[in-house]
């Protein structure tokens, strides 16, 4: 331990990226020397940064036509911020505290629909719960589909409020946060798998 470093960890799922990013100075004791000495834990505070470039393969992900915008969601302050790839977000952390942060590339759909699905997002790691997405417009409406496990509190950036969500066919009631935080809960199913069928419906412009 260095004494002035963050420790970061990363996977990548279908369609997001994680990164859990840890200060562990301070925390514990090289076991070298041998010689004996009395260890008093310290309280560090760390500040480093975040990028979306720190996901390996994010591209593989994202798809061909990608121009490198992202959505960052941050578990332990439920914050959601927009970055281009290579730009970074400014994390200050204390001995043995953490954050969890999903990357989701965002989408582009019928030319004005900017989207990016996060998942189930009072998971650590939101993204894993994704099974599959995509979409159908026609002259009404934008139509994204999403097939996420469920139960929990579903979460997207959106940049576009949308016309209604449903699941399972079934209109729920969403919200729409001023930073694009889209969010709506998935109800328990009584299906094996768990799988919920999300539609999120954009009227045509």
């Amino acid at each position: 331990m260095d004494g002035k470093s963050l420790m970061k960890i990363w996977n990548l799922n279908n369609f997001t990226g994680v990164i859990g990013v840890f200060n562990c100075q301070g925390a514990g004791q090289w076991v070298w020397p041998v010689k004996q000495t009395a260890y008093v834990p310290t309280n560090i505070n760390i500040t480093g940064q975040l990028s979306p470039s720190d996901v390996e393969s994010l591209e593989e992900i994202a798809g061909d036509d990608w121009n490198g915008e992202t959505a960052v969601y941050a578990f332990g302050s439920c914050s959601l911020s927009r970055l281009q790839k290579h730009q970074s977000l400014e994390v200050s952390l204390s001995t043995m505290t953490c954050e969890i942060y999903s990357i989701s590339p965002i989408k582009i759909f019928s030319e004005v629909v900017q989207f990016a699905p996060l998942g189930l997002i009072d998971m650590f790691n939101s993204g894993g719960a994704l099974d599959n997405i995509s979409s159908v417009a026609d002259s009404s409406a934008t139509t994204v589909h999403i097939r996420c496990r469920g139960p929990g509190r579903f979460g997207a950036y959106s940049d576009t409020r949308p016309e209604l969500c449903r699941v399972d066919e079934h209109e729920v009631e969403f919200t729409l946060a001023e930073d694009g935080l889209l969010t709506f809960y998935l109800p328990p199913s009584s299906s094996q798998d768990n799988l919920r069928h999300v539609e999120i419906v954009y009227k045509a412009s």
